[in-house]
């Protein structure tokens, strides 16, 4: 099934590594026409909806470990497929990542604890140079920064579900349309919603042309994210600038603070 809507969206507030998984998820050719709403109920705003229960979601989730996959445009390149595996701790936020593949960054570890409260993060390069061990840099690093788009504690869930609630608000911020579709779709093993968002009016602060949040039917998590720039002259798809994803996923194991501070 595919929904549309036209939205100007306003929110309340809103494992050792197996197999690369972030495959394009599978699903059938949606319609693409909206299902009419019965006389007389209630019009429900999908995104303003999907953010909000996977804020709930997390909200009672303490920790996780999963499976991270990403690819991110850095030095105007698109990189391949990293894979790692990931701890989170939700509250105090906590982060450790440890990258498998590619070789070219396998053994790089960064794990970062807000618990510290110092805007630090801890960091072990992969090859030769982590053979001293761990370095301590900011968070916002710019050496770091330029091989990475986002600082580690960006990496989250958490984060992927703010940067598209941030992105959505500014939109309706600036009076501009936000399109949502939604169809049904699997990935990594679990049946997912497709949200399919387009904020098609150029400007100098809009995040992304196009987005795509695979959530999990089941518990509400987000768990995969891609998005797109504007598509070139007689493109039909925008590039892609990041994607993240998130499978394998085990909640509330019981995550100490000796994981993210090393």
């Amino acid at each position: 099934m595919r929904a549309k809507a036209w939205l100007a969206v306003a929110f309340a507030g809103v494992l050792g590594v197996g197999a690369v998984v972030a495959q394009p998820p599978k699903g059938g050719a949606p319609k693409t026409e909206a299902p009419k709403a019965p006389e007389g109920a209630k019009i429900t705003d999908p995104l303003a909806t999907m953010i909000a229960e996977a804020k709930g979601a997390l909200g009672k989730t303490r920790d996780y470990t999963c499976t991270f996959t990403r690819q991110e445009v850095v030095k105007g390149a698109l990189s391949a497929e990293q894979v790692a595996e990931m701890k989170v701790r939700l509250n105090p936020g906590g982060v450790y990542v440890r990258f498998a593949r590619p070789d070219a960054i396998a053994g790089m570890e960064v794990a970062y604890t807000a618990a510290r409260k110092n805007d630090k993060f801890r960091y072990r390069p992969a090859g030769v140079g982590g053979a001293k061990g761990f370095r301590t840099l900011d968070l916002d690093d710019a050496k770091f920064l330029a091989e990475n788009r986002h600082p580690v504690s960006d990496w989250t869930m958490s984060a992927v579900v703010d940067r598209v609630a941030t992105a959505a608000a500014r939109e309706k911020a600036l009076n501009n349309p936000v399109e949502v579709y939604t169809g049904d779709f699997q990935f990594a093993g679990r049946n997912v919603t497709r949200y399919e968002i387009f904020t098609r009016r150029p400007h100098a602060f809009r995040h992304a042309h196009r987005t795509l949040v695979y959530v999990d039917k089941e518990t509400k998590l987000p768990l995969r994210y891609e998005a797109y720039d504007q598509p070139k002259s007689g493109a039909a798809v925008g590039d892609l600038f990041e994607a993240y994803s998130f499978s394998d996923v085990k909640r509330n194991v019981g995550l100490g603070e000796a994981v993210f501070d090393l």
